[in-house]
């Protein structure tokens, strides 16, 4: 039997590992996809900063746990803020709203959590689904901007609501949210010592990028070279898995180019510490007005992460507000700017280091109508998509991790019975 395997994020690994007997090709030079991490050594010492926040949740799944054994981990309480109007409060705000001084805000926001807790009826679109959730006021102080600049969409009602957002639009009896703990490598690796782990013991090839595949004969060309399979398992984006098949269904080709993604730029910084850096993991910031969405800190999760008296910073910012890699990056002085007028940042001579990531695609706008038919589509010629840029929605890595363990078990049992 021959399994491969499109990528070594962790989804792919994970379903290597617990399947056995596959290889693993890999279009990048490491392992870890958007789990990976970079070390930048500077006069001061090394900064090692990932792709963004990368937290560990793994929500209740012992067996995505179990595969990390072995792996120092730490279990950390989450430090997140939501800043409002110059303020810092505890997210998630469905938890905190009282806090905020005004009390016919609070009355407003209290009355409508009430009525949505007896509302039954159908969420259509993204907006309708934050709008139920959290009423009104909720979602014009908090939810509206903030979830317009992550995705960079002016209108969240163009977004369908995806097989996980019912999960982390969590409401108000839920006293801490979605992510409330997380685990973390506890050594100064960062976040990529969780693929690291899983690739040991695999067949894994780097530097292998994708030619083209061909269902009517089951190859893959990959490095020059044509390659068998029985089963393909793919976690690279959708669209692009589709394209490189060379004998596609039209219908399926066309219909993969109705999925979209927002952009995503990354700023890392190494800086000196400063006070408003203790006690925060991360921030929330919904005002438009700012070219971010969230920023955080590496280095207060795993102090390794920086010399000592720095720290390792990241920057989400909004792809509102660029189209490409160019304009991204030429809004680097305009975001050091604005960390400095929050705070975040004393002064520009500060900055030790700067460690800016383009991501062409960063989260995928969910389309389950359109996924599911170009999915089975893939299955019935024995290919399966899968992971947060294989299903195309947005999911974290525990989630990806529990769906590649059940299609390994899936597939291990179903060549079970085929060859009894």
């Amino acid at each position: 039997m021959s399994v491969l395997v499109i990528g070594a994020g962790v989804t792919g690994l994970t379903f290597a590992k617990v399947f056995g007997d596959t290889e693993v090709f890999e279009a990048a030079s490491a392992v870890g996809g958007k789990a990976g991490s970079v070390t930048v050594d500077t006069d001061v010492g090394p900064f090692v900063f990932d792709t963004g926040g990368h937290w560990f949740h793994q929500q209740n799944s012992p067996e995505v746990l179990k595969l990390l054994n072995g792996l120092p981990m730490k279990k950390h309480v989450r430090r997140a803020f939501v800043l409002i109007n110059g303020c810092l409060y505890d997210f998630p705000i469905q938890r905190s709203y009282k806090a905020i001084p005004d009390l016919a805000f609070v009355k407003r926001v209290n009355y409508e959590l009430l009525q949505n807790q007896s509302w039954k009826g159908i969420v259509h679109n993204y907006e309708d689904l934050l709008l139920r959730t959290y009423g009104k006021t909720l979602y014009e102080t908090f939810f509206r901007d903030y979830n317009k600049k992550m995705y960079g969409l002016t209108d969240l009602s163009k977004i369908r609501v995806g097989q996980y957002d019912a999960v982390r639009n969590v409401p108000i009896h839920n006293k801490y949210g979605y992510n409330n703990e997380f685990y973390y490598p506890s050594d100064n690796r960062g976040a990529i010592g969780i693929p690291l782990h899983l690739s040991k013991d695999l067949s894994i090839t780097l530097d292998a990028s994708v030619q083209s595949i061909n269902f009517k004969n089951r190859t893959m060309r990959i490095l020059n070279k044509t390659m068998h399979w029985e089963n393909l398992i793919s976690t690279i984006p959708l669209p692009a898995l589709v394209k490189m098949v060379s004998d596609v269904d039209p219908a399926i080709l066309k219909l993969s180019h109705q999925l979209h993604a927002s952009k995503g730029f990354i700023l890392n910084l190494g800086i000196k510490k400063t006070a408003i850096h203790q006690d925060v993991d991360w921030v929330y910031i919904p005002n438009l007005d700012f070219h971010f969405y969230r920023i955080g800190f590496y280095s207060n999760v795993q102090p390794l992460l920086a010399p000592e008296g720095y720290d390792a910073m990241y920057v989400e910012c909004s792809p509102l507000f660029f189209s490409n890699k160019d304009e991204a990056i030429s809004l680097i002085p305009t975001i050091i700017n604005e960390l400095i007028e929050l705070g975040f940042i004393r002064r520009k001579e500060d900055i030790i280091t700067l460690n800016p990531i383009y991501l062409d695609q960063n989260y995928c706008l969910p389309d389950p109508d359109v996924t599911s038919i170009i999915r089975d589509y893939l299955k019935d010629h024995d290919v399966y998509s899968i992971g947060r840029y294989g299903s195309w929605h947005w999911s974290s890595q525990h989630e990806d991790m529990q769906q590649a363990i059940h299609l390994a078990r899936e597939l291990g049992t179903s060549q079970i019975v085929k060859y009894v």
